[in-house]
């Protein structure tokens, strides 16, 4: 189902920019063309329930692609919506938070050790999804399909967000200066890296950084406990770091959480539910005295 919700996704962004004639380059939209066919020859070579190789390949096939499509929304989000909405999630802040807080947001001083933290953490988005699916798969979990179309699922829900609420964050509008001054040793070179590789701009609403943890959060949950617990400080920090080094409003944030919800529904319609994990069974008195 995460072939398929891909495959979808290209075939959607492909009518698109046929949609608006010339205003796409058509070297951009056919190398969309070509990807998304090698994609789907690619899964149905390697089938299901392959071995070695072949059953990472087929497990992994969707990682890829989903930076992928990212990458190209910045070509399409403003033919579908050109207005950019920041002073309306800026004025629903102002609304959940008031003048005062929502100016010490802005002004909270940072150490620059835990500015650092929350820019490693931050960029470690992709990390914690292929964590998961890494993990799952070395354990050859049968439900990691369904954990895969809940993660992918997300993935496209989110950017269906930013075509719907396009706008760029606190750190391009009324925290740029915050953002160009945050201290610290190496948290500088990778932001400079994420802001050079992120392509498409207008990716503030909601966060997709804060949905697909999430996600992660909840299927690790389910599937491993132990991978959970790993995991569980990193996301935290994580969704910390959207809004503590600009990169999103708070309302970008809480909107994140209905929406996860709803794309978790959505995954377990169409590709069914991620099941909890079975607890091993407990050990009786006679295994015990045996042993």
């Amino acid at each position: 189902m995460s072939e398929l919700a891909l495959l979808a996704a290209i075939a959607v962004m492909t009518g698109i920019a046929w949609g608006y004639p010339g205003r796409v380059p058509a070297m951009v939209w056919s190398s969309w063309l070509t990807v998304g066919a090698l994609f789907a020859v690619a899964a149905l070579a390697l089938g299901e329930g392959g071995s070695g190789w072949r059953y990472w390949a087929r497990e992994l096939l969707p990682v890829p692609l989903v930076p992928f499509i990212f990458l190209n929304l910045g070509h399409l989000i403003p033919l579908v919506n050109p207005h950019i909405r920041d002073a309306a999630l800026l004025a629903i802040d102002r609304w959940l938070l008031g003048h005062e807080a929502q100016a010490v947001l802005y002004t909270l001083p940072l150490p620059a050790w835990l500015v650092d933290l929350l820019t490693i953490a931050y960029s470690s988005f992709y990390v914690l999804a292929v964590a998961l699916l890494l993990t799952l798969g070395a354990r050859r979990d049968p439900y990691l399909p369904q954990v895969a179309a809940a993660i992918v699922i997300t993935f496209l829900v989110s950017y269906a967000g930013y075509f719907v609420v396009p706008a760029y964050g606190p750190r391009t509008t009324v925290a740029h200066q915050r953002y160009q001054s945050l201290p610290g040793v190496v948290g500088d070179e990778v932001r400079e890296k994420l802001d050079q590789w992120e392509k498409t701009k207008t990716d503030a609403f909601p966060s997709g950084h804060t949905m697909v943890t999430l996600a992660v959060l909840f299927c690790a949950r389910r599937r491993n406990r132990t991978l959970y617990n790993i995991l569980l400080p990193l996301g935290s920090l994580l969704i910390s770091a959207t809004v503590l080094l600009t990169y999103h409003y708070v309302i970008d944030v809480l909107a994140a959480i209905p929406l996860t919800a709803a794309s978790l529904l959505i995954a377990a319609w169409l590709a069914g539910p991620v099941p909890r994990q079975a607890s091993p069974a407990p050990r009786t008195e006679t295994a015990r005295a045996e042993s």
